[in-house]
């Protein structure tokens, strides 16, 4: 298949929608209070966790990201998916930029230039360095489903997609689904598989993974702790934060659904102090290479 067609079928698809389509127009009730009991932080399980490199972002408009920035310089962003390793099974978290993108060498222009998106190595080609096949993977969360971490969602056919409700009901409302910037291509095939959720979900049941509500940047958008044995507990950030400076700023995009972005900085901020968790923010460059990726893995 040429790129052109590749391109071709991607834009049909609404892989690149216009800006103004991800607007989170969704108001969700306020998030229960956090069962703190639900999270393990006594390292006992052997859980392990992997960077995987999952594309580059040039943000051209960061502003769009942090309205409180001083200057609208383009800045760099990285995508990173991770997969953890647990006794019962392994749960993938995000899924990138579609694989196809590999071949455009120079990237891709998106939303009119207000992004470049480009793939230098292969999801697929990262799961082989740890000798683990996508069909082999038990679990599959997404933190939400723009364009930019569903992209390979559809490798992971035999795994149960844990997905919170809010985001499954646009996921697959015909009339909504693209007004939020989601792409059907990505998980349609997926739906069969689908565990839909309501707040906080133990993913093994013990504590040591544990999916957590935080809607706002989209419906049902959710962050994951992981109790590390080694390392201490952290948490993925997915779309919470874009950079530490967002982070430090608490800057709020200007697509996300404010008020539910404000409770859900605090709701993690709370877990974050109970259990002595490190944030990992997936998009930050800076971190990305601080940190050491696949095949490595943190314990």
């Amino acid at each position: 298949m040429t790129i052109r067609c590749i391109l071709i079928g991607l834009l049909s698809a609404s892989f690149l929608p216009a800006q103004a389509s991800v607007i989170n127009q969704t108001s969700n009730p306020a998030p229960n209070p956090v069962n703190f009991s639900q999270f393990s932080t006594k390292g006992n399980v052997n859980v392990a966790i992997s960077i995987i490199d999952c594309g580059r972002i040039e943000a051209r408009k960061p502003t769009m990201f942090n309205p409180k920035a001083s200057n609208d310089n383009p800045i760099e962003m990285v995508n990173s998916c991770y997969v953890i390793s647990h006794p019962k099974g392994k749960l993938f978290w995000d899924a990138g930029i579609n694989d196809k993108f590999v071949a455009q060498k120079d990237g891709i222009e998106v939303m009119d230039g207000a992004f470049h998106f480009s793939v230098q190595k292969t999801l697929s080609s990262q799961l082989e360095l740890l000798n683990i096949d996508a069909n082999d993977i038990e679990h599959l969360a997404l933190s939400h489903l723009h364009w930019d971490h569903s992209g390979n969602a559809y490798k992971f056919s035999n795994a149960q997609w844990l997905i919170q409700k809010p985001e499954y009901d646009i996921a697959f409302d015909q009339e909504k689904f693209k007004n939020y910037g989601f792409n059907q291509d990505d998980y349609a095939s997926l739906k069969p598989n689908a565990k839909v959720i309501e707040g906080d979900h133990q993913v093994f049941g013990d504590g040591s993974v544990v999916l957590i509500s935080a809607y706002g940047h989209s419906p049902g958008h959710q962050v994951l702790y992981v109790d590390l044995p080694e390392y201490g507990p952290i948490i993925l950030s997915g779309d919470l934060y874009h950079t530490r400076e967002n982070r430090r700023l608490r800057a709020i995009p200007i697509f996300n659904q404010v008020n539910q972005s404000k409770l859900a900085f605090e709701k993690v901020d709370k877990i974050l102090e109970r259990t002595g968790a490190e944030l990992w923010i997936g998009h930050d460059a800076e971190e990305f290479y601080e940190k050491k990726h696949a095949p490595y893995w943190y314990k």
